[in-house]
């Protein structure tokens, strides 16, 4: 049987799909000189690898290991898109990781593993913080996929996958990293016992595996062309060390801000909520309408902001995938007077 094969253009590709890693050697003390907004087009290469660091610093982040014709890459950030009516998922690698890739599901090469690591932290007397130790992991969950679509985009590969079965590590508990230590710590917490796991319908089991995995939340706002101020919570924001300076989110085909929301060229703002925000995270689940309170409060009391503006869209689904390039990162200075990032895990808000 001929193998449908991706392919590596030398030009960006024009289907793009949400990328969902943070390479941890961007994680660095961040440059205040690159945290206010600036233009798009005077933003260098090394000015936006480096806003990706500060909105790294600044937020929480995961580690796994994707497995892929015997091959091992350590991804961060992994999120579910779409649940139905397949249940598909998206990350990005670096484009040679794929290069042999298949598309047809009955293939070898179409198969890839990924799996949630729970770090353990550092038991050296001279460490001043729970530091981790990445090289004495467990596996928390284990998702494996069916290779959907693979788009390369400057140099990484954006991968578009179907979860075909889940399966639970040996690991008893997942944990919220931010900067390097643990913000939370929280037991693996199934909806079903499990032992009846695998006998479940499988959108239940990645929906299971998909809550045991910490994310930042975020609230995404822009202005509607009838000029009204619009805010969505989004749980599914993620930065793309590999897409060089660019955010993606994704949003419901039926949810007030999709209606709003413009498409290439239009601005976007993101915020990446503290834990003094949990009421502003819970009011626009269900609201549109920004108001003039919250948005202050966003700016005032966030872990960071980034203004961008929309690159590419694109639909999976139900839902509907946009990337955006960074223009400018701002950090508000209450950050060092002990904010800390709002988290949701296992269907709530960790405070």
């Amino acid at each position: 049987m001929d193998r449908a094969e991706a392919t590596w253009p030398d030009a960006p590709a024009k289907s793009l799909y949400s990328a969902n890693i943070f390479s941890p050697a961007l994680r660095s003390e961040p440059n205040s000189t690159s945290t206010s907004s600036g233009d798009e087009k005077g933003l260098s290469a090394a000015e936006r690898q480096q806003a990706v660091a500060d909105i790294g610093h600044h937020t929480v982040t995961n580690y796994y290991r994707c497995t892929f014709d015997g091959a091992e890459i350590e991804l961060d950030n992994f999120r579910g898109c779409s649940m139905q009516p397949e249940q598909v998922v998206l990350f990005v690698t670096d484009d040679e990781f794929f290069k042999r890739a298949s598309l047809v599901a009955e293939d070898p090469l179409n198969q890839v593993r990924v799996e949630l690591l729970a770090p353990r932290p550092s038991t050296s007397s001279s460490s001043s913080s729970s530091s981790l130790m990445l090289d004495e992991r467990k596996t928390g969950v284990t998702a494996d996929l069916s290779l959907k679509n693979i788009s390369v985009v400057g140099g990484c590969a954006v991968v578009q996958a179907v979860v075909t079965a889940v399966s639970l590590g040996e690991a008893e508990f997942v944990q919220a990293i931010y900067r390097d230590t643990y913000l939370a710590k929280r037991a693996v917490a199934l909806d079903v016992p499990r032992s009846k796991l695998p006998f479940y319908p499988l959108d239940k089991q990645t929906k299971t595996l998909l809550r045991q995995m910490p994310s930042a939340m975020w609230v995404v706002s822009t202005s509607a062309a009838h000029g009204e101020d619009l805010a969505m919570t989004a749980t599914s924001v993620t930065v793309p060390a590999a897409a060089r300076g660019m955010i993606c989110f994704n949003v419901g085909h039926s949810s007030a801000f999709y209606a709003g929301l413009g498409g290439v060229g239009a601005g976007v703002r993101l915020f990446a909520l503290s834990t003094r925000q949990k009421d502003i995270a819970e009011r626009y689940v269900t609201r549109a309408a920004l108001g003039k309170e919250d948005r202050t409060r966003l700016e005032e009391e966030c872990m960071v902001a980034a203004s961008c503006t929309i690159e590419h869209t694109e639909d999976v689904q139900d839902h509907h995938i946009v990337l955006t390039k960074i223009d400018g990162v701002k950090v508000p200075e209450k950050d060092e007077e002990g904010l800390m990032p709002l988290v949701w895990q296992h269907g709530k808000l960790m405070t």
